[in-house]
């Protein structure tokens, strides 16, 4: 592996935005980032990886102080465990590690994401949700009422309840 681009490297988000799979030998081009969208991207020899051999790949070290997630074709989000294998030839559009001890759970549009960092923005919700720029955020309190999340403004996920939000287009 390499953090250099290779001319021979299947590109693995590629794949999911051409709705093709993957060849079935290496290199694999995939793109990992953080919790606030900067990717970068690692060149995979193998298509089989455990959630440990990803995190050495990408430096993120020391990995046991990681969480890894995978970013699926679907747009989800799949944890992958340290000692988890994972095919990345299955739909895997891109990977995203956060330096973390927990995982939090939220809803967008009635799916299920769960989260490495405490925070989440209204331009990752839209990010997450597949929603253009035209759409805006709104936020569900206990009792049904909503109040609209400004792109940056900051959702702190550590708060008791499990945060739901909705994603719809913006009047013009």
């Amino acid at each position: 592996m390499t953090d250099t681009a290779t001319g021979d490297a299947e590109d693995l988000e590629a794949c999911v935005r051409e709705d093709r799979r993957p060849r079935e030998a290496g290199p694999y081009r995939v793109q990992i980032g953080d919790g606030l969208f900067r990717f970068r991207a690692i060149i995979c020899d193998d298509a089989l990886h455990t959630g440990r051999s990803l995190l050495e790949l990408a430096g993120l070290a020391p990995v046991e102080q990681h969480v890894l997630f995978a970013v699926l074709a679907d747009g989800l989000l799949e944890e992958i465990r340290l000692e988890e294998a994972l095919d990345l030839r299955e739909g895997v559009e891109k990977l995203l590690g956060f330096r973390s001890d927990r995982i939090f759970r939220f809803l967008i549009d009635g799916h299920e994401f769960h989260w490495g960092g405490r925070f989440l923005t209204g331009a990752t919700v839209l990010n997450l949700a597949k929603a253009d720029a035209a759409h805006g955020v709104w936020l569900r309190d206990a009792d049904g009422g909503e109040r609209r999340v400004g792109p940056a403004e900051l959702i702190d996920l550590s708060q008791p309840g499990v945060e739901t939000f909705v994603t719809r287009a913006l009047a013009e």
